[in-house]
């Protein structure tokens, strides 16, 4: 029997009732077929198949504090009998939106939601609204949602992309509108002078600037010094919102997000994956000036914004991060950082250019001979196939590791799990 064998039947089962077979398009790509998990506990997975992984994937994010974390699952538990959906105020969600505007910089106000793209979206038109402008910056490679008037220029090919310092707006998906493009400006991530130079002869058009804090959806790519500070003057000096998409940073690169980490605050953030430990729950946070325009005509609405059960979850998450004054950023961070070292040494005594950069909480491998790697077309002219034949080889040796070469690190892994993640990474290596 194959390795694969139940996860290739299960899949061949999903695709006479699911549409591709899985309920999003971010599940196709994995290898052979989206495996067929069966549960999680902690750092692992185990498959239908009976394999075991050591799961850097975490469901995309979500479960930094491992899969079926205790304290979560029981405040859950005792939120149940409580009722869900009552489309109205409870307790629960204002005690928590109290203790996230004592945690995340920017959060004189808070609203809660569902997903990551349910948020940048409500978090654009109220900068709009707020500014009486229409156009979003947005930068290469960076993800805010798959709605049709932010879905561009996330992954595209260089060869459409246009130049460096001016790239064109290109939809992702077919099916949407090509009049997307008037309002939004793409821009190379971590050039400050190619920004500078858009805002200022577009300034009075331009409603908000939306990215990545760290461009975790292209190589885990950190700001240069002194690029979000200077992001920050050029937004105050032209009365411009600026907007930090925390869905991946919030919660995992540190207890206020990368706003706190980097001490740079945005006027408008959005959090959601790690806020909740794996339930849907999602926040924006920021200035009650803009944030209270949804009393002064900016609707926004949700009939599952705020369930008892995903305020449960949150404010346990939240609990959990926050014990012993954020130890456990320490602990993830060191894990995170022996995971590099021991990468890095694997790639030079293997002779492969194996490159590896990021955070401790979050960090990718890509193949290049140009590290590292600064902006989305760094990333892009990495070696993909050598890339997904490494991760490949981790799969079949029990390490699972997103596609795109992102690893979410698990708040859980133990030393063991340390050791064997590099010796499968050297065992891959030198399949390669």
């Amino acid at each position: 029997m194959g390795r694969y064998d139940t996860s290739i039947a299960r899949f061949e089962e999903a695709k006479k009732v699911l549409a591709g077979g899985v309920s999003s398009n971010f599940r196709y790509h994995t290898m052979p077929v989206p495996l067929a998990i069966e549960r999680g506990e902690g750092a692992y997975l185990w498959d239908a198949d009976g394999n075991r992984y050591i799961d850097f994937v975490l469901g995309n994010g979500p479960a930094f504090l491992g899969h079926s974390p205790e304290p979560v699952l029981k405040a859950v538990r005792e939120s149940l009998d409580q009722g869900q959906a009552f489309t109205t105020v409870h307790k629960a969600e204002i005690d928590l939106a109290h203790r996230l505007t004592e945690l995340i910089p920017c959060a004189e106000r808070v609203r809660f939601d569902v997903s990551g793209t349910q948020v940048d979206q409500i978090a654009m038109r109220l900068a709009r609204a707020h500014t009486g402008r229409t156009k979003v910056v947005k930068f290469e490679g960076h993800y805010h949602g798959w709605a049709d008037n932010i879905f561009a220029s996330v992954a595209p090919a260089l060869n459409e992309a246009g130049p460096h310092d001016a790239p064109q707006v290109l939809n992702q998906s077919t099916g949407q509108p090509e009049n997307i493009r008037d309002n939004l400006v793409v821009q190379p991530y971590n050039n400050l002078a190619v920004l500078t130079d858009t805002v200022n002869s577009q300034a009075e058009e331009i409603a908000a600037i939306v990215l990545e804090p760290v461009a975790c959806n292209s190589g885990v790519i950190a700001p240069e010094p002194g690029f979000l500070e200077s992001m920050r003057k050029l937004c105050d000096a032209n009365g411009i919102v600026l907007i930090f998409d925390e869905v991946i940073t919030g919660f995992r690169v540190a207890l206020g997000g990368a706003q706190a980490r980097y001490g740079v605050t945005p006027d408008v953030a959005v959090f959601a994956k790690a806020v909740a430990a794996g339930f849907p729950l999602a926040a924006i946070a920021g200035k009650a000036d803009i944030m209270e325009g949804v009393m002064a005509g900016v609707v926004h609405g949700g009939t599952y914004n705020g369930i008892t059960s995903s305020v449960a979850a949150c404010r346990a998450s939240v609990e959990m991060l926050a014990a012993d004054n954020g130890a456990i950023y320490d602990k993830v961070e060191k894990d995170g950082q022996a995971l590099i070292s021991g990468l890095q040494e694997i790639a030079t005594r293997r002779g492969l250019p194996l490159h590896t950069q990021g955070l401790g909480q979050i960090f990718s491998t890509t193949f290049t001979e140009n590290p590292p790697l600064l902006n989305y077309r760094d990333y892009k002219a990495t070696d993909d196939p050598m890339r997904l034949a490494f991760i490949q080889g981790l799969q079949n040796r029990g390490i699972r590791v997103t596609a795109r070469g992102t690893w979410f690190m698990p708040a859980v892994l133990t030393d063991q799990d340390i050791t064997d993640v590099l010796e499968a990474a050297d065992a891959s290596a030198s399949d390669i």
